[in-house]
This record gives C-alpha cells, sequence and structure tokens, in this order.
C-alpha cells in the first residue's frame, strides 16, 4: 500500500464521524463519504474552523456540533496518522 494515501478503513471512519457517530449506525451517507478525502486533508493541516465549516457546509461558519466533529476527526487522524 501505498503510504501517502489513506486507508479505506480512515476515510470510513472520517466519513462516519462527520455524519454523525450513534449507536448501531454502521456507515456515513453517501455525502460525507464522497467528503471524506477532502475532510482527511483538512484534518492533516490540524485547521479545526475550516474543517468544521466544510463538514456544516457553512460559508458563515459552523454550528457547535460540527466543531465537536471537526475536533474528534482531528484526534482520530492524528492518532492514525502518528501510528502509521
Amino acid at each position: 500500500m501505498n503510504t501517502t494515501e489513506p486507508s479505506a478503513n480512515l476515510l470510513r471512519q472520517v466519513a462516519l464521524t462527520a455524519c454523525g457517530r450513534r449507536p448501531g449506525k454502521a456507515q456515513s451517507c453517501d455525502s460525507c463519504a464522497r467528503k471524506a478525502p477532502a475532510l482527511l486533508n483538512i484534518a492533516s493541516t490540524g485547521a479545526a474552523d475550516a474543517l468544521a465549516a466544510a463538514i456544516c457546509g457553512s460559508q458563515g461558519g459552523a454550528c457547535a456540533d460540527c466543531h465537536s466533529k471537526a475536533e474528534a476527526i482531528i484526534n482520530e487522524t492524528a492518532e492514525t496518522l502518528c501510528d502509521a
């Protein structure tokens, strides 16, 4: 596997977090799955506000829920990328 390409599992996790994790939910919607590579790129920079806005789809700022999702994605990806 090319180490510069994110794993499919990591992309699924990013998409699921962006979509909204909850008990019993095993996968994201198609929209969040399509956005996952871009979200991962933003997360790798640590830009939480930009990531939250990309998740929320808002031009004027993101909601509190999307800020929480952004922080979770940044933390998840940092741990995964550091373990690689």
